[in-house]
């Protein structure tokens, strides 16, 4: 009793690190982590948007982030159902999308599920299908960025000497010198 309940720990988390993994492989425009979260022949459902292969999706909305200034997918409430080799998974998400729009800059924020069916082979899980459900979504023109208070800053730095280190969406993010895949 103890070992099966270990079993679906071990696949609960292994799971749950595929789910975290997509938003950091999106955030990062780690194509490569992206499409690992899924199996070889796995699907995707965004519609409208996208409904088809998960390579054909990645493929699809690469260009459509790339042109974005940031992005941040968020996820939590994840529940997770496990059936042997086979799971399936309710994961609330957030998303924020900077993005140039119509001369400004806006933030696009919406909110969903996805509904994953989760597979095990050989050893590693990995989503067989990817239902993406909206529940919620608007747009926000953005009028000043947190940047552009320099001269009357809201909050005032402490060491303003110390350069920051700097967000970026690519393996030049400083959480690939800490976070790696072998």
């Amino acid at each position: 009793m103890q070992t099966e309940h270990l079993v679906e720990l071990h696949a609960k988390q292994a799971i749950t690190e595929v789910i975290h993994r997509y938003c950091r492989g999106m955030d990062r425009m780690d194509k490569e982590l992206t499409l690992s979260c899924w199996h070889p022949d796995g699907t995707d459902d965004h519609a409208p948007l996208y409904a088809g292969s998960a390579e054909g999706f990645i493929e699809w909305l690469w260009p459509v982030h790339a042109a974005m200034i940031s992005t941040r997918h968020v996820v939590s409430n994840i529940l997770i159902e496990i059936k042997g080799d086979t799971a399936g998974s309710e994961t609330y998400w957030t998303v924020y999308l900077r993005t140039p729009y119509d001369g400004g800059v806006y933030d696009i924020i919406a909110g969903g599920r996805y509904v994953d069916t989760f597979e095990c082979v050989n050893g590693t899980w990995a989503i067989r299908h990817r239902q993406s459900l909206s529940d919620w979504n608007r747009l926000e023109k953005v009028e000043k960025t947190l940047e552009e208070f320099v001269d009357n800053p809201v909050i005032i730095p402490n060491n303003p000497e110390v350069a920051p280190k700097t967000s970026a969406r690519d393996h030049s993010d400083y959480s690939y010198t800490v976070l790696t895949r072998d």
